[in-house]
């Protein structure tokens, strides 16, 4: 299961959270470097956030995606109650889903997004197509999956919007990834009785600066697995702040006597 249509290996995820890695703080931002972006905007492709590549962090969401077993993952929720499942550092993954759903999720202030459109991935433990037996391998299977999916499918309704205002120019954001391990629960997505295996991703995402405090809706569009059909995730996200509780008062004594 993969892919925004539903197939073997072509989901689309969200990728959210870093899984098997250092964690960065919280609030960390674009290397210096990287133009300043309005709030909620694009980064450039070969943008970095906490020294991290787009196709890095690209790989990290699937790690994060494939650490929960199938009854709990992400890409299952219809209703946003599992968006902070794993969640942590300076990127928080949207998920993907086999059709259209709107969820609700809290999300840090100053962290970026992951949005996930159309990708494929490949492993040391799928069956084929999706299997590799190296890093080579594995490249040209995730490659030929989206390849084969771009084909196969009106790209043109690939979207990308936050608060109505599309990004542009989708095409510019595949990218591959290095070849990273993967940890597998039982009952993975996968199927596989083996807990660890090697991967390589290849896909569209985008990477968004952190959005404003407050209500803010992100929609991602992507092709269904049906001619002419779409798939619409609307994610309804409310931005907070961290803040310190307000401590009650201290009760009065009770008079004695």
């Amino acid at each position: 299961m993969r892919c925004a249509v539903v197939q073997r290996s072509l989901l689309v995820v969200a990728l959210v959270g870093v899984v098997g890695g250092s964690r960065p703080g919280l609030g960390a931002v674009a290397q210096e470097g990287t133009p300043a972006v309005a709030a909620g905007a694009a980064l450039p492709p070969d943008a970095s956030v906490a020294g991290l590549s787009l196709a890095e962090w690209s790989a990290r969401s699937w790690q994060w995606f494939f650490s929960f077993p199938q009854q709990v993952n992400a890409f299952s929720d219809e209703t946003g109650a599992r968006c902070g499942y794993g969640q942590f550092g300076p990127v928080f993954f949207l998920a993907g889903a086999e059709r259209s759903v709107e969820r609700a999720c809290v999300v840090p202030a100053g962290v970026h997004l992951l949005v996930p459109l159309l990708g494929s991935e490949c492993s040391t433990v799928e069956p084929p197509p999706f299997f590799g037996r190296d890093e080579t391998e594995l490249r040209h299977c995730a490659t030929e999956a989206v390849d084969t999916a771009e084909a196969a499918q009106d790209m043109a309704t690939m979207r990308v919007a936050v608060d109505g205002q599309s990004v542009g120019d989708l095409s510019a954001h595949r990218t591959v990834t290095p070849r990273f391990p993967l940890w597998l629960p039982e009952a993975n997505l996968l199927g596989s009785s083996q807990q660890v295996a090697d991967s390589v991703a290849d896909g569209y995402l985008v990477l968004l600066s952190p959005l404003a405090e407050g209500e803010q809706v992100v929609t991602i569009t992507v092709p269904g697995p049906q001619p002419g059909e779409t798939i619409t995730i609307t994610y309804r996200l409310t931005i907070v702040s961290g803040a310190f509780a307000t401590p009650s008062a201290a009760p009065e004594a009770s008079p004695t006597g």
